[in-house]
């Protein structure tokens, strides 16, 4: 049995014997006035446990919280309202478990913080304020549980009510390493916030054209740990893999996170260029550049950026013309293997750009990127990892079969005034420990050609 496997046994386990298990719990039927002395939510009870879903205040504006108040205020119901009593050492005495948004927005009315209908609690009559502190709630308070069963318990909850979505039950994996990283990198209270979601101080998101809703900042961040808990390269990153890495207790999150930094890093240089020259940048684009980035990984080993924005400018130019499409290059219908219907390969791109479950369609739009005439890594990427070029022996020994020609003008060519270059380009995937592959050519040459083969290029440059 795999490594895998065995992980996906362990959750598998985990998830069917959760049924068995005795959690105690009791059922009190008290008021919004009488929850509020008795629990102090806030003080005594811990509203924002980490296994929540983020405070609505936090991810857009408190609009969801009025629209509570309101409904119960007209005779709605509150439903059933889930705490559970924290283990020793906490610093508070209960912790919310489900219905979260429900008591915040009960707790901050009563503060002030916000206004329904207009009006402030304070600014209610005497009556309506009797009114709002009578109004009856369920309460389910349960015994101490560990992180996971709080977790099962929370999945249980809302498998019938209110179901959360795929992200908000990874989160109730509770206090475990990596949904602690992945929280932590996207929430804007914790110190260890990535720059990429920093907000602005209306609670929207400063760089990234994307909704700060139902987690999906933190999905997009546990999609690529997942690729680096794998090997940082192009692949799958599917709901059920993203289980199988959350369950796993011996995921080394320290060294995983330092590659998600610099993954990040590099898409904020990414937002920050477009946002200076245009408009904040879209899912599509994100996630077409994160998937740039692993086809690097996989592709050119150790590499790096030495002109941010003449790549960004290149992709930018790629991107949009096969999104937009507007000299009508890319209506023919493609011939792959794993699409069934008849697209075109505009269509395919686009769909491709939020694709995360599939290897080749990532590899496509990635090859379509960078085998783009117009996308010229050379004047923005270089490799650094020597044992990818080819050897001296290599060299010499092609230059010499060459009869010492150029390989694409056919001139004569002295050793130092050429350079080696790929037929089939490194990042697409040729060889440099296959002579074959080896082309001798002018320095000039070399730097212009692209990802374009040696036939190709002299047909551009006329000596074919």
């Amino acid at each position: 049995m795999t490594q895998k496997q065995q992980i996906e046994k362990v959750l598998e386990n985990k998830l069917s014997s959760i049924f068995e298990r005795k959690v105690k719990c009791k059922s009190v039927i008290t008021t919004v006035g009488e929850y509020i002395e008795t629990y102090q939510p806030g003080l005594l009870l811990d509203l924002n446990p980490i296994t929540q879903r983020p405070p609505i205040y936090l991810v857009s504006d408190n609009k969801k919280s009025v629209d509570i108040v309101k409904d119960v205020m007209e005779g709605g119901s509150l439903n059933m309202i889930t705490i559970v009593k924290c283990n020793k050492g906490s610093q508070f005495i209960w912790e919310s478990l489900d219905g979260g948004h429900r008591k915040r927005a009960l707790h901050d009315y009563y503060n002030n913080e916000f206004k329904v209908n207009g009006k402030l609690f304070q600014d209610l009559s005497d009556e309506d304020q009797e009114y709002f502190l009578n109004i009856e709630m369920k309460l389910d308070i349960y015994e101490p549980m560990s992180n996971y069963l709080k977790g099962e318990r929370f999945r249980i909850l809302n498998g019938t009510m209110n179901p959360p979505n795929h992200q908000e039950l990874l989160n109730s994996f509770g206090d475990v390493a990596i949904a602690n990283a992945i929280r932590k990198t996207v929430r804007e209270e914790f110190d260890e916030n990535h720059k990429l979601f920093e907000l602005t101080n209306t609670k929207n998101s400063k760089w990234l054209d994307v909704p700060f809703t139902r987690l999906k900042l933190e999905e997009f961040v546990a999609r690529i740990y997942y690729r680096y808990y794998q090997d940082g390269f192009l692949g799958s990153r599917k709901d059920t893999e993203l289980h199988t890495m959350y369950a796993d207790e011996n995921v080394k999150v320290k060294s995983i996170k330092k590659k998600v930094d610099d993954h990040l890093n590099f898409l904020f240089k990414m937002v920050k260029i477009r946002k200076n020259k245009s408009t904040k940048m879209g899912w599509r684009e994100l996630n077409t550049l994160s998937n740039v980035y692993h086809y690097f990984n996989e592709n050119l080993g150790n590499w790096t950026l030495f002109n941010n924005e003449v790549f960004y400018e290149k992709f930018s130019y790629v991107f949009y013309d096969y999104q937009l499409d507007k000299n009508k290059k890319y209506g023919d219908v493609v011939d792959f293997e794993f699409e069934k219907n008849d697209v075109t390969v505009k269509e395919c791109f686009k769909n491709y750009t939020t694709c995360h479950d599939s290897y080749v369609k990532q590899e496509q739009l990635v090859k379509w990127v960078v085998e783009h005439n117009d996308f010229k890594l050379n004047l923005s990427v270089r490799v650094l990892d020597t044992q990818r070029l080819f050897s001296k022996e290599v060299k010499t020994g092609s230059l010499a079969l060459q009869g010492y020609k150029c390989g694409i003008d056919g001139q004569d060519l002295k050793y130092e005034d050429a350079e080696a270059a790929h037929d089939v380009a490194f990042i697409l995937g040729g060889s440099s420990k296959d002579s074959s592959n080896c082309v001798m050519v002018r320095k000039e040459y070399n730097q212009k050609m692209g990802t374009l083969t040696i036939a190709q290029y002299k047909k551009k440059k006329g000596f074919a």
